[in-house]
């Protein structure tokens, strides 16, 4: 049956043995409760009964609820369990007596019930596996549809993040590209050496960030390349302070999660400018401070930060917080994460 076939599927072998467990305790209590009402094993009273409930649980278990029940054939569903349930305990009565007849009269056992009243009592028997097989197979797809929404929901949110994430590298390039435009009208000696800073922090865009979570050590080393870059085509003079508290080295978090707050203080920041990264066990905290130089600022509403805060939300739910403040004609981003 189309049951035991996913039952037997590696990925079902728990559900396999949690079954068999199931049943083995069951068959293990009916034949000891035989036993204790002088019933000999032997007789195999309570396995004729227990192939009966067995057939019933699996053939709703694995057709008629999924293929009757589940497609609102109700009815088929009532009148075809009625019939099975009528033929079974027909069966499995008349199996018993013929199996009793088999052995010497001092091993059969006494009648209790007549006939009419075991019957009554096998097709409620019968009926509770029916609502049993009902309660599993119901319960099993209730699982079955929580994992497969769980996934669906991982594959949006992973497809969501990448191309989140691929919006960062056109987006960092064109910024940077200005900052290339800008130092070759100078004709600028530092040209060459901007377009190598450029061409490592694209390979680590590129290669190096798509593998998961990285060390901070390694993003912070990509920032001081950025800031490197930057320093190229600015003039003279400018103050430019970063700083490191704590220690990075035992800390990994995914990638690309600091450098958006610090490129948008080149866009519209002006000197003088602070970085500081605070690091300790459970949290890590990114300070910056920039003057504003009347331009709009990338609040959220703009590609950077709020592609950020986007993905903060998937990656660090209830882990985070992004602030954003404007005081004194300077513009304040403070990012905190719970590790």
């Amino acid at each position: 049956m189309k049951a035991l076939r996913e039952l037997i599927r590696p990925a079902n072998r728990l559900v396999l043995c949690l079954h068999f467990a199931g049943w083995t305790l069951y068959g293990i209590v009916i034949f000891y409760m035989a036993a204790y009402h002088g019933i000999p094993v032997l007789l195999a009273h309570p396995g004729v009964h227990l192939l009966g409930q067995v057939a019933i649980f699996y053939a709703n278990y694995s057709y008629f609820i999924p293929r009757l029940l589940g497609r609102a054939q109700t009815g088929r569903f009532l009148w075809t369990n009625l019939g099975c349930v009528l033929l079974l305990e027909s069966l499995t009565i008349e199996g018993y007596h013929v199996i009793s007849r088999l052995y010497p009269s001092e091993l059969r056992p006494e009648r209790t019930l007549p006939y009419h009243e075991q019957f009554v009592l096998r097709f409620f028997e019968l009926v509770f596996f029916v609502i049993l097989a009902a309660i599993v197979r119901f319960t099993k797809d209730w699982f079955v549809h929580q994992q497969e929404a769980r996934e669906s929901e991982n594959n949006r949110l992973r497809s969501e993040l990448a191309m989140l994430k691929a919006q960062i590298q056109p987006h960092f390039l064109f910024n940077s590209l200005n900052s290339l435009y800008a130092l070759s009208l100078r004709q600028a000696p530092e040209t060459p050496q901007s377009i190598l800073h450029l061409a490592g922090l694209m390979r680590y865009m590129l290669y190096e960030s798509a593998d998961g979570q990285i060390s901070l050590e390694k993003e912070i080393e990509v920032i001081g390349r950025y800031l490197d870059l930057q320093k190229l085509r600015l003039p003279p003079g400018y103050e430019m302070q970063f700083y490191v508290e704590g220690d990075p080295s035992s800390v990994r978090l995914e990638p690309l999660l600091l450098l958006p707050v610090i490129e948008n203080i080149f866009k519209h920041g002006e000197n003088p400018i602070s970085i500081g990264l605070r690091v300790s066990e459970r949290q890590l905290s990114l300070h910056t401070c920039n003057r504003i130089n009347g331009r709009k600022t990338d609040l959220p509403g703009g590609i950077g930060l709020a592609n950020l805060l986007k993905r903060l939300n998937y990656l660090y739910p209830d882990r985070h917080k992004l602030l954003l403040k404007e005081q004194d004609g300077r513009f304040l981003v403070t990012l905190i994460i719970d590790l």
